[in-house]
Protein backbone atom coordinates (compact mmCIF):
# COMPACT_ATOMS: atom_id res chain seq x y z
CA UNK A 1 0.00 0.00 0.00
CA UNK A 2 0.83 3.39 -0.93
CA UNK A 3 0.01 6.77 1.19
CA UNK A 4 -2.63 7.82 -1.05
CA UNK A 5 -4.22 4.25 0.15
CA UNK A 6 -3.61 4.84 3.59
CA UNK A 7 -4.77 8.59 3.81
CA UNK A 8 -8.02 7.55 1.86
CA UNK A 9 -9.02 4.62 4.58
CA UNK A 10 -8.27 7.61 6.97
CA UNK A 11 -11.65 8.84 5.22
CA UNK A 12 -13.49 5.72 5.36
CA UNK A 13 -15.90 7.06 8.13
CA UNK A 14 -16.68 10.28 6.03
CA UNK A 15 -16.84 8.50 2.53
CA UNK A 16 -19.40 5.77 4.77
CA UNK A 17 -21.51 8.78 5.89
CA UNK A 18 -21.71 10.46 2.97
CA UNK A 19 -23.04 7.40 0.79
CA UNK A 20 -25.59 6.84 2.80
CA UNK A 21 -26.83 10.16 3.13
CA UNK A 22 -26.95 9.94 -0.94
CA UNK A 23 -28.33 6.62 -0.48
CA UNK A 24 -31.62 7.95 1.54
CA UNK A 25 -32.42 11.16 -0.95
CA UNK A 26 -32.31 9.45 -4.77
CA UNK A 27 -33.39 11.36 -7.32
CA UNK A 28 -34.35 10.83 -11.16
CA UNK A 29 -32.62 12.55 -13.69
CA UNK A 30 -32.57 16.42 -13.78
CA UNK A 31 -34.82 16.46 -10.63
CA UNK A 32 -31.31 16.09 -7.93
CA UNK A 33 -31.47 19.33 -6.07
CA UNK A 34 -30.92 17.56 -3.02
CA UNK A 35 -27.87 15.20 -4.45
CA UNK A 36 -26.85 18.66 -5.71
CA UNK A 37 -26.94 20.44 -2.55
CA UNK A 38 -24.83 17.67 -0.75
CA UNK A 39 -22.20 17.66 -3.38
CA UNK A 40 -21.76 21.35 -3.32
CA UNK A 41 -22.09 21.25 0.55
CA UNK A 42 -18.83 19.13 0.26
CA UNK A 43 -17.30 21.06 -2.40
CA UNK A 44 -17.44 24.03 -0.24
CA UNK A 45 -16.50 22.70 2.99
CA UNK A 46 -13.31 21.65 1.36
CA UNK A 47 -12.59 25.44 -0.04
CA UNK A 48 -12.94 23.87 -3.73
CA UNK A 49 -14.78 26.58 -5.87
CA UNK A 50 -17.66 25.38 -8.19
CA UNK A 51 -19.97 26.24 -10.70
CA UNK A 52 -23.59 24.76 -11.04
CA UNK A 53 -25.41 23.90 -13.91
CA UNK A 54 -28.58 23.01 -13.14
CA UNK A 55 -28.30 20.39 -10.57
CA UNK A 56 -25.09 19.29 -12.04
CA UNK A 57 -21.96 20.36 -9.73
CA UNK A 58 -18.26 21.37 -11.83
CA UNK A 59 -15.79 21.72 -8.58
CA UNK A 60 -11.87 23.10 -9.51
CA UNK A 61 -9.21 22.65 -7.57
CA UNK A 62 -5.98 24.37 -8.95
CA UNK A 63 -2.73 23.04 -7.89
CA UNK A 64 0.33 25.06 -6.62
CA UNK A 65 2.10 25.32 -9.91
CA UNK A 66 0.88 26.17 -13.71
CA UNK A 67 0.27 22.31 -15.94
CA UNK A 68 -2.15 20.03 -17.45
CA UNK A 69 -6.22 19.40 -16.14
CA UNK A 70 -7.83 16.34 -15.27
CA UNK A 71 -11.38 16.16 -15.17
CA UNK A 72 -13.48 13.20 -12.90
CA UNK A 73 -16.43 12.47 -13.78
CA UNK A 74 -19.76 11.34 -11.25
CA UNK A 75 -23.12 10.61 -12.47
CA UNK A 76 -25.59 11.60 -9.96
CA UNK A 77 -28.85 10.56 -10.63
CA UNK A 78 -30.98 7.61 -9.45
CA UNK A 79 -33.28 4.78 -11.10
CA UNK A 80 -37.34 4.33 -10.96
CA UNK A 81 -36.84 1.20 -8.69
CA UNK A 82 -38.70 0.32 -5.12
CA UNK A 83 -35.82 -0.13 -2.94
CA UNK A 84 -35.79 -3.58 -1.19
CA UNK A 85 -32.37 -4.12 0.80
CA UNK A 86 -33.76 -3.47 4.56
CA UNK A 87 -30.70 -1.42 5.21
CA UNK A 88 -31.02 1.21 7.80
CA UNK A 89 -30.26 4.05 5.43
CA UNK A 90 -33.04 2.99 2.79
CA UNK A 91 -34.26 5.38 0.30
CA UNK A 92 -36.64 7.27 1.60
CA UNK A 93 -38.12 8.60 -1.83
CA UNK A 94 -40.61 5.83 -3.00
CA UNK A 95 -40.12 4.59 -5.94
CA UNK A 96 -36.86 6.04 -6.84
CA UNK A 97 -33.15 3.88 -5.62
CA UNK A 98 -29.65 4.63 -6.24
CA UNK A 99 -30.01 0.78 -7.74
CA UNK A 100 -27.04 1.51 -10.24
CA UNK A 101 -24.60 2.83 -7.73
CA UNK A 102 -23.77 6.36 -8.65
CA UNK A 103 -24.28 7.13 -4.81
CA UNK A 104 -21.12 5.30 -4.70
CA UNK A 105 -19.82 7.27 -7.82
CA UNK A 106 -19.99 10.54 -6.21
CA UNK A 107 -18.79 9.30 -3.08
CA UNK A 108 -15.88 8.51 -4.57
CA UNK A 109 -15.10 11.62 -6.20
CA UNK A 110 -15.96 13.63 -3.59
CA UNK A 111 -13.41 11.25 -1.71
CA UNK A 112 -10.52 12.28 -4.59
CA UNK A 113 -11.66 15.85 -4.17
CA UNK A 114 -10.80 15.55 -0.08
CA UNK A 115 -7.40 13.47 -1.10
CA UNK A 116 -6.24 15.89 -3.30
CA UNK A 117 -7.36 19.01 -1.14
CA UNK A 118 -5.50 18.22 1.27
CA UNK A 119 -2.26 17.90 -0.70
CA UNK A 120 -2.97 21.05 -3.51
CA UNK A 121 0.67 22.25 -3.08
CA UNK A 122 2.02 19.07 -4.30
CA UNK A 123 -0.23 19.15 -7.61
CA UNK A 124 1.27 20.55 -10.88
CA UNK A 125 -2.22 22.24 -12.81
CA UNK A 126 -5.76 21.75 -12.09
CA UNK A 127 -8.03 18.92 -11.25
CA UNK A 128 -12.06 19.41 -11.98
CA UNK A 129 -15.07 17.64 -10.79
CA UNK A 130 -17.62 16.79 -12.87
CA UNK A 131 -20.96 15.56 -11.07
CA UNK A 132 -23.22 14.91 -14.06
CA UNK A 133 -27.01 14.50 -13.91
CA UNK A 134 -29.19 12.52 -15.98
CA UNK A 135 -26.87 9.33 -17.09
CA UNK A 136 -29.85 7.37 -16.45
CA UNK A 137 -32.21 9.07 -19.41
CA UNK A 138 -30.64 7.65 -23.08
CA UNK A 139 -34.19 7.01 -24.00
CA UNK A 140 -36.11 9.40 -23.24
CA UNK A 141 -34.95 12.40 -24.82
CA UNK A 142 -32.52 14.43 -23.06
CA UNK A 143 -29.05 13.64 -21.63
CA UNK A 144 -26.85 15.11 -18.89
CA UNK A 145 -23.87 14.99 -20.10
CA UNK A 146 -24.34 16.77 -23.20
CA UNK A 147 -26.29 19.21 -21.84
CA UNK A 148 -23.19 19.58 -19.24
CA UNK A 149 -20.97 20.29 -22.44
CA UNK A 150 -23.13 22.66 -23.88
CA UNK A 151 -22.99 24.65 -20.57
CA UNK A 152 -19.62 24.65 -20.41
CA UNK A 153 -18.32 22.18 -17.81
CA UNK A 154 -15.52 21.42 -20.44
CA UNK A 155 -13.94 24.52 -20.78
CA UNK A 156 -12.16 27.34 -19.04
CA UNK A 157 -9.80 25.39 -18.57
CA UNK A 158 -10.30 22.65 -20.93
CA UNK A 159 -9.26 18.90 -19.62
CA UNK A 160 -6.65 17.16 -21.14
CA UNK A 161 -7.88 14.05 -20.13
CA UNK A 162 -10.96 12.71 -18.41
CA UNK A 163 -11.44 9.45 -16.07
CA UNK A 164 -14.06 7.63 -14.31
CA UNK A 165 -15.11 4.30 -12.72
CA UNK A 166 -18.33 2.58 -12.11
CA UNK A 167 -19.20 -0.44 -9.90
CA UNK A 168 -18.99 -3.64 -10.49
CA UNK A 169 -20.66 -6.94 -9.48
CA UNK A 170 -19.56 -9.73 -9.44
CA UNK A 171 -15.97 -7.75 -8.73
CA UNK A 172 -15.27 -8.08 -5.61
CA UNK A 173 -14.36 -5.01 -2.86
CA UNK A 174 -10.40 -4.45 -3.16
CA UNK A 175 -10.28 -4.99 -6.81
CA UNK A 176 -10.53 -2.98 -9.68
CA UNK A 177 -10.41 -3.75 -13.67
CA UNK A 178 -9.19 -1.99 -16.53
CA UNK A 179 -9.95 -2.27 -20.01
CA UNK A 180 -7.63 -1.63 -23.23
CA UNK A 181 -9.78 -0.76 -26.15
CA UNK A 182 -13.18 -0.60 -26.88
CA UNK A 183 -15.57 -0.81 -23.47
CA UNK A 184 -19.10 0.42 -24.45
CA UNK A 185 -21.73 0.11 -26.93
CA UNK A 186 -23.31 2.34 -29.22
CA UNK A 187 -26.48 2.86 -27.47
CA UNK A 188 -29.32 3.14 -29.32
CA UNK A 189 -33.52 2.98 -29.23
CA UNK A 190 -36.16 2.81 -31.31
CA UNK A 191 -40.15 2.79 -31.70
CA UNK A 192 -42.23 1.13 -33.70
CA UNK A 193 -45.65 1.78 -34.61
CA UNK A 194 -47.80 -1.18 -36.19
CA UNK A 195 -51.20 0.87 -37.87
CA UNK A 196 -53.42 -2.03 -38.52
CA UNK A 197 -57.33 -2.03 -38.62
CA UNK A 198 -59.41 -3.11 -35.43
CA UNK A 199 -62.12 -5.37 -35.76
CA UNK A 200 -63.95 -8.47 -33.59
CA UNK A 201 -61.62 -10.77 -32.30
CA UNK A 202 -63.89 -13.48 -33.94
CA UNK A 203 -64.10 -11.87 -37.01
CA UNK A 204 -60.38 -11.25 -38.22
CA UNK A 205 -60.88 -11.14 -41.59
CA UNK A 206 -62.35 -7.83 -41.48
CA UNK A 207 -59.42 -6.24 -39.93
CA UNK A 208 -55.76 -5.55 -40.31
CA UNK A 209 -54.31 -7.37 -37.01
CA UNK A 210 -51.40 -5.14 -36.25
CA UNK A 211 -50.55 -7.80 -33.33
CA UNK A 212 -50.15 -10.44 -35.71
CA UNK A 213 -47.73 -7.94 -37.65
CA UNK A 214 -46.07 -7.06 -34.77
CA UNK A 215 -45.27 -10.32 -33.59
CA UNK A 216 -43.99 -11.24 -37.21
CA UNK A 217 -41.92 -8.31 -37.09
CA UNK A 218 -40.39 -8.95 -33.67
CA UNK A 219 -39.16 -12.44 -35.05
CA UNK A 220 -37.80 -11.02 -38.09
CA UNK A 221 -35.96 -8.29 -36.43
CA UNK A 222 -33.85 -10.92 -34.62
CA UNK A 223 -32.11 -12.04 -37.99
CA UNK A 224 -30.45 -8.64 -38.20
CA UNK A 225 -27.70 -9.88 -35.87
CA UNK A 226 -27.91 -13.47 -36.48
CA UNK A 227 -27.36 -13.19 -40.20
CA UNK A 228 -25.88 -9.60 -41.10
CA UNK A 229 -23.25 -9.36 -38.04
CA UNK A 230 -20.07 -11.63 -38.13
CA UNK A 231 -20.21 -14.06 -35.05
CA UNK A 232 -16.93 -12.33 -33.75
CA UNK A 233 -18.39 -9.01 -33.43
CA UNK A 234 -20.62 -7.71 -30.59
CA UNK A 235 -24.38 -7.14 -31.37
CA UNK A 236 -27.91 -7.36 -30.57
CA UNK A 237 -31.19 -6.10 -31.45
CA UNK A 238 -33.94 -6.39 -28.50
CA UNK A 239 -37.29 -5.35 -28.59
CA UNK A 240 -38.02 -4.34 -24.84
CA UNK A 241 -41.74 -3.42 -24.66
CA UNK A 242 -44.80 -4.11 -26.29
CA UNK A 243 -48.30 -2.18 -26.20
CA UNK A 244 -51.76 -3.02 -27.56
CA UNK A 245 -55.01 -4.14 -27.14
CA UNK A 246 -57.35 -3.11 -24.24
CA UNK A 247 -59.67 -6.36 -23.82
CA UNK A 248 -59.31 -9.72 -24.98
CA UNK A 249 -62.16 -9.87 -27.64
CA UNK A 250 -60.54 -7.51 -29.50
CA UNK A 251 -58.12 -6.33 -32.53
CA UNK A 252 -57.02 -3.18 -31.44
CA UNK A 253 -56.11 -0.86 -34.28
CA UNK A 254 -52.28 -0.31 -33.35
CA UNK A 255 -49.71 -1.59 -31.51
CA UNK A 256 -46.39 0.15 -30.37
CA UNK A 257 -42.84 -1.49 -29.79
CA UNK A 258 -40.00 0.02 -28.46
CA UNK A 259 -36.46 -1.46 -27.65
CA UNK A 260 -32.75 -1.23 -28.33
CA UNK A 261 -29.92 -1.88 -30.29
CA UNK A 262 -25.94 -2.20 -29.84
CA UNK A 263 -22.70 -2.29 -31.59
CA UNK A 264 -19.61 -1.89 -31.32
CA UNK A 265 -18.64 0.12 -34.70
CA UNK A 266 -20.22 2.63 -36.86
CA UNK A 267 -20.35 0.79 -40.06
CA UNK A 268 -22.47 -2.17 -37.61
CA UNK A 269 -24.56 0.84 -36.17
CA UNK A 270 -26.10 1.52 -39.55
CA UNK A 271 -26.23 -1.66 -41.23
CA UNK A 272 -28.55 -2.09 -38.13
CA UNK A 273 -30.37 0.83 -38.62
CA UNK A 274 -30.82 0.54 -42.57
CA UNK A 275 -31.89 -3.16 -41.63
CA UNK A 276 -34.77 -2.45 -39.10
CA UNK A 277 -35.97 0.12 -41.15
CA UNK A 278 -36.72 -2.24 -44.52
CA UNK A 279 -37.33 -5.21 -42.29
CA UNK A 280 -40.27 -3.10 -40.38
CA UNK A 281 -41.51 -1.40 -43.72
CA UNK A 282 -41.71 -4.73 -45.77
CA UNK A 283 -42.91 -6.91 -42.70
CA UNK A 284 -45.93 -4.51 -42.64
CA UNK A 285 -46.81 -4.75 -46.16
CA UNK A 286 -46.85 -8.69 -46.12
CA UNK A 287 -49.28 -8.21 -43.51
CA UNK A 288 -51.43 -5.31 -44.85
CA UNK A 289 -50.63 -2.96 -42.37
CA UNK A 290 -48.93 0.27 -42.15
CA UNK A 291 -45.87 1.14 -40.09
CA UNK A 292 -43.94 4.16 -38.28
CA UNK A 293 -40.37 3.59 -37.41
CA UNK A 294 -38.20 6.10 -35.05
CA UNK A 295 -34.54 5.21 -34.22
CA UNK A 296 -32.35 7.69 -32.19
CA UNK A 297 -28.70 7.53 -32.23
CA UNK A 298 -27.80 8.23 -28.44
CA UNK A 299 -24.68 7.41 -26.56
CA UNK A 300 -21.91 6.56 -28.89
CA UNK A 301 -19.38 4.06 -28.46
CA UNK A 302 -16.58 4.19 -26.10
CA UNK A 303 -12.88 2.95 -26.51
CA UNK A 304 -10.36 3.48 -23.44
CA UNK A 305 -7.39 5.87 -24.74
CA UNK A 306 -4.33 3.96 -24.03
CA UNK A 307 -2.17 5.84 -22.28
CA UNK A 308 -4.93 6.94 -19.32
CA UNK A 309 -5.15 2.93 -18.79
CA UNK A 310 -1.46 2.44 -18.78
CA UNK A 311 -1.46 5.39 -15.86
CA UNK A 312 -4.32 3.67 -14.55
CA UNK A 313 -3.25 0.41 -14.11
CA UNK A 314 -0.10 1.63 -12.59
CA UNK A 315 -1.99 3.64 -10.07
CA UNK A 316 -4.14 0.36 -9.22
CA UNK A 317 -1.04 -1.52 -9.14
CA UNK A 318 0.77 0.48 -6.89
CA UNK A 319 -2.13 1.14 -4.41
CA UNK A 320 -3.75 -2.68 -4.53
CA UNK A 321 -1.53 -5.02 -5.77
CA UNK A 322 -0.91 -6.38 -9.09
CA UNK A 323 -3.08 -9.39 -8.12
CA UNK A 324 -6.21 -7.15 -7.57
CA UNK A 325 -6.11 -4.83 -10.82
CA UNK A 326 -8.10 -7.47 -13.19
CA UNK A 327 -7.34 -6.89 -16.73
CA UNK A 328 -10.67 -7.22 -18.68
CA UNK A 329 -10.89 -7.98 -22.34
CA UNK A 330 -14.37 -8.03 -22.95
CA UNK A 331 -16.57 -4.43 -23.88
CA UNK A 332 -20.00 -4.35 -22.27
CA UNK A 333 -22.78 -3.80 -25.01
CA UNK A 334 -24.03 -1.28 -21.67
CA UNK A 335 -24.05 2.20 -23.00
CA UNK A 336 -22.52 5.16 -21.01
CA UNK A 337 -22.84 8.73 -21.41
CA UNK A 338 -18.88 9.74 -20.35
CA UNK A 339 -18.72 8.80 -24.01
CA UNK A 340 -19.28 12.07 -24.76
CA UNK A 341 -17.13 13.72 -22.63
CA UNK A 342 -14.25 11.26 -23.67
CA UNK A 343 -14.80 12.47 -27.11
CA UNK A 344 -13.24 16.00 -26.10
CA UNK A 345 -10.55 14.70 -24.04
CA UNK A 346 -8.37 10.93 -23.67
CA UNK A 347 -10.82 9.09 -21.60
CA UNK A 348 -10.03 6.54 -19.07
CA UNK A 349 -12.67 4.26 -17.58
CA UNK A 350 -12.06 1.53 -15.04
CA UNK A 351 -14.62 -1.01 -12.38
CA UNK A 352 -14.48 -0.84 -8.91
CA UNK A 353 -15.26 -4.14 -7.17
CA UNK A 354 -18.28 -3.80 -4.77
CA UNK A 355 -19.34 -6.74 -4.34
CA UNK A 356 -18.52 -9.30 -1.04
CA UNK A 357 -19.89 -13.12 -0.81
CA UNK A 358 -19.29 -13.48 2.22
CA UNK A 359 -21.63 -10.68 3.27
CA UNK A 360 -24.40 -11.56 0.55
CA UNK A 361 -23.89 -8.69 -1.27
CA UNK A 362 -24.34 -10.62 -4.57
CA UNK A 363 -27.29 -8.92 -6.57
CA UNK A 364 -26.75 -7.21 -9.07
CA UNK A 365 -26.44 -3.14 -10.85
CA UNK A 366 -30.53 -2.35 -11.38
CA UNK A 367 -32.08 -5.19 -8.71
CA UNK A 368 -33.92 -3.89 -5.88
CA UNK A 369 -31.98 -5.80 -3.69
CA UNK A 370 -28.29 -4.07 -4.99
CA UNK A 371 -25.70 -2.43 -2.79
CA UNK A 372 -22.58 -2.24 -2.15
CA UNK A 373 -19.59 -3.58 0.40
CA UNK A 374 -18.51 -0.29 1.68
CA UNK A 375 -15.11 -1.13 1.97
CA UNK A 376 -14.49 0.00 -1.41
CA UNK A 377 -15.08 3.32 -1.03
CA UNK A 378 -11.55 4.48 0.01
CA UNK A 379 -10.69 2.22 -2.84
CA UNK A 380 -12.14 4.27 -5.68
CA UNK A 381 -11.10 7.06 -4.22
CA UNK A 382 -7.40 6.54 -4.12
CA UNK A 383 -7.23 4.93 -7.19
CA UNK A 384 -8.85 8.26 -8.84
CA UNK A 385 -6.87 10.51 -6.93
CA UNK A 386 -3.49 8.31 -7.55
CA UNK A 387 -4.27 8.20 -11.36
CA UNK A 388 -5.03 12.29 -11.14
CA UNK A 389 -1.99 12.91 -9.51
CA UNK A 390 0.31 10.91 -11.57
CA UNK A 391 -1.22 12.31 -14.82
CA UNK A 392 -0.43 15.55 -13.89
CA UNK A 393 2.94 15.35 -11.60
CA UNK A 394 4.28 12.89 -14.00
CA UNK A 395 4.87 8.84 -13.92
CA UNK A 396 5.80 6.91 -10.47
CA UNK A 397 7.69 4.26 -12.33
Amino acid sequence: MTDMYIEAKKTGNYLVKVRRELHMTPELGFQEFKTSKIIQRELKSLGIPFKVFGTGVVGLLKGKTKGKTIAVRADIDALPVCEETGVSFASKNKGRMHACGHDTHITCVLGTAKLLAGMKDKIKGNVKFLFQPAEEMACQGRDGAKEMIKAGAMKNPKPDAVIALHVDIPLEAGKISVTYGPVFANADFFKIIVLGKGAHGALPERGVDPVVTAAAMIMNLQSIVSRNVPASEPAVVSVTMIHGGETANVIPPFVKLEGTSRSLNEKTRQLIKAKMKKIVSETAKVYGAKAEFIYDEDYPAFSNNENMMKVFERAGVRLLGKKNVILEKKPSLGGENFSYFAKLAPGGFIRLGVGNKKKGIVNSLHHPKFNIDETSLPVGAAVLAETCLEFLNGSKE
